[in-house]
């Protein structure tokens, strides 16, 4: 377990904190889903993000970031998949306000934490500047890639819960005021749709 002393630490959390706890498109999915079920009822959603990014980051850690520099139709695919079912999520919170009151809130589920991990394009990205800046000079062992993977994913966690309480913060403003329930689908619908639409343009042509 040598290897963990031979990454610099604090340039590392210093360059991935920004990153993770950024508005991106994973943690505006947690504050929405925090906003529309709490946190309790979230946490499938955030294990079903954090789980499959772990699995990407050992996976491109390994070597899985050579396959996609040499299948951009590939990257093409998954991000265009990403961005239309994100789209799709914004839809439905923005038609939802025309339903009847007693219709079921939107709960988002294990699968759909995996569907939008796996459409994060963005998320890969910065799994290889993750490995390719701080992975030790020498041969990658596993062990490295497993270490780097689990403190990235800790921090990812971290994160999530930052902003699936934010989100939660809103659900309880609209349990005192339920007329805001408009405005947050309404709010949170358009956030999605402009991250979807923010997505799907910087795929480009194929």
């Amino acid at each position: 377990m040598q290897e963990i002393f031979s990454i610099n630490w604090l340039l590392w959390l210093s360059t991935m904190a920004p990153l993770t706890l950024s508005a991106g498109p994973g943690n505006l999915m947690v504050a929405t889903s925090g906003a529309q079920s709490g946190v309790r009822r979230s946490v499938q959603f955030i294990i079903g993000l954090d789980i499959t990014y772990f699995l990407l980051a050992v996976l491109v850690g390994l070597g899985l970031y050579h396959t996609l520099m040499n299948s951009p139709r590939l990257v093409w695919v998954l991000q265009v998949l990403g961005s239309f079912y994100i789209l799709w999520l914004g839809v439905r919170l923005l038609r939802r306000p025309l339903k009847a009151p007693g219709d079921k809130a939107i709960h988002l589920q294990f699968r759909d934490g995996i569907v939008v991990q796996l459409g994060n394009v963005q998320g890969i990205v910065m799994l290889m500047v993750m490995f390719s800046t701080f992975m030790p000079s020498g041969e990658t062992s596993s062990s490295t890639v497993l270490i780097l993977s689990a403190a990235l994913i800790s921090l990812n966690f971290f994160s999530h819960v930052v902003w699936v309480s934010m989100g939660s913060s809103v659900q309880r403003l609209i349990h005192a005021r339920p007329k805001l329930l408009v405005l947050q689908n309404a709010v949170f619908g358009l956030m999605l749709i402009a991250v979807a639409v923010w997505i799907f343009l910087r795929t480009g042509p194929l």
